[in-house]
């Protein structure tokens, strides 16, 4: 008999569990579908953030929760995605699953209708026929109080819904861009184009082939290297090309720029051969790129002390006396999944009326991703806050990327400009 019960009590879970895992809401994230299984799994334990990670989400048997907001990050997303199923395919559920606030555990619930009480019954008793129309006369001019009073709550009603209706059309920034762009100024997105040396062909006119240096990102530096005084002695004197961007950065540029147009912020996009020091004092700019692509800023690259290197792969902190976390390198998951730490940096034009904000990564498009998700800066704004709330600073950022593109982002750690 116990058997049976299990069964049908296995039974009745899978039942309830298909739905959701079946439905449209859960069918374009298969990792939250597995989290949710795991924990439907494990729903009657007591389980930790690490056995999630390990288990669930496939980190390594290194993962530390204090550095890794990985589980608190797909746990706040499931819970959101339930919630979002229960509201529109899952409204007929009596059964709904949740995961309470603060916690990490699948919690199973009946909804509760709400059924009107039965009126008490009524008495019958003699009442004078004066006094019948008296209460007639009262339950009239009532119902059109009652009529009048409808009106104009109803009237009320309407005016607020059309103020959060204009509210709605004309949404607010969030804390971090309302800080970045509260000096009023003009915004530019500055797109770096890496140097390559270009050689004619002889002999066949408008024919030319480029070649590039990953480690050397100025034209003087570049055709001093013993290969390009080679290329030189066979192909004649080369010239500088800048004609060219890094595909990664011009998507993650347009994605910036179309989120902070939604805000009506609008945004210039520019080259970053175009002067991008002049133009701090007169408007802020955004940088997109690496250590490299960024070399005509370099002046404000070498005033951040977390600073991208071997190849964009690790993230060091190069400030004097640094103890605490040295490096943030980057985790090889598997042959299409890595995470890479990145720099963003919010730093003053010279003249305190520009500003420049930093966005170095190899993958520029998680750090765009974590600029532009709110869930990524309300965690960043608990570290931020931490700090005290400073109105210039740097932040590590890991961002975790596959072949199908970002998957997930999280602040790993916030400081204060020129500390």
């Amino acid at each position: 008999m116990l058997l049976h019960r299990e069964e049908e009590e296995a039974k009745a879970g899978t039942d309830m569990l298909a739905p959701v895992i079946d439905s449209q809401t859960f069918a374009t994230s298969p990792a939250l579908r597995s989290l949710l299984l795991y924990l439907w799994e494990h729903r009657d334990e007591a389980i930790s953030e690490y056995a999630i990670a390990t288990e669930a989400l496939g980190r390594q048997a290194s993962f530390d929760a204090k550095f890794d907001a990985t589980v608190r990050v797909q746990i706040s997303r499931l819970r959101q995605r339930l919630e979002k199923f229960y509201l529109e395919e899952g409204r007929a559920c009596a059964e709904r699953l949740s995961i309470p606030l603060g916690t990490h555990q699948l919690k199973l619930a009946k909804l509760v209708q709400d059924i009107p009480a039965e009126p008490p019954p009524s008495t019958r008793a003699f009442v004078p026929e004066a006094t019948k129309k008296n209460r007639a006369t009262f339950y009239l001019l009532l119902l059109l109080a009652c009529f009048a009073a409808a009106c104009v709550v109803e009237g009320v009603w309407l005016h607020r819904a059309r103020q959060i209706q204009t509210a709605d059309a004309t949404p607010m920034l969030n804390w971090f861009w309302k800080s970045f762009l509260s000096n009023g100024l003009a915004t530019r997105v500055i797109l770096p184009t890496p140097t390559f040396v270009s050689f004619q062909v002889h002999g066949h006119a408008g024919h030319s082939f480029m070649f590039r240096d990953t480690e050397v990102n100025d034209f003087p530096t570049a055709t001093g290297l013993p290969i390009f005084r080679q290329l030189s002695k066979n192909f004649g004197t080369p010239s500088l090309a800048e004609n060219y961007t890094v595909t990664s950065d011009t998507f993650a540029s347009i994605d910036l720029v179309r989120y902070l147009d939604s805000f009506g912020v609008h945004s210039a996009v520019a080259s970053s051969v175009d002067a991008p020091l002049e133009a701090l004092n007169r408007q802020n700019e955004i940088a997109i790129g690496t250590w490299g692509t960024l070399a005509s800023l370099q002046v404000y690259l070498d005033r951040v002390t977390w600073k991208l290197v071997e190849h964009e792969s690790v993230v060091r902190d190069e400030r004097p006396g640094s103890a605490v976390h040295k490096e943030y390198r980057s985790v090889t998951e598997s042959s299409d999944r890595a995470i890479w730490p990145g720099v963003i940096a919010v730093l003053p034009g010279d003249s305190h009326h520009g500003r420049l904000l930093i966005v170095a990564s190899r993958s520029t498009a998680g750090l765009v991703s974590f600029l532009t998700t709110t869930e990524s800066l309300n965690a960043l704004e608990k570290l931020w806050t931490k700090q005290g709330r400073p109105k210039y600073f740097e932040i590590v950022v890991n961002s975790e990327v596959s072949g199908r593109g970002v998957v997930q982002t999280w602040p790993v750690a916030v400081r204060p400009y020129g500390r």
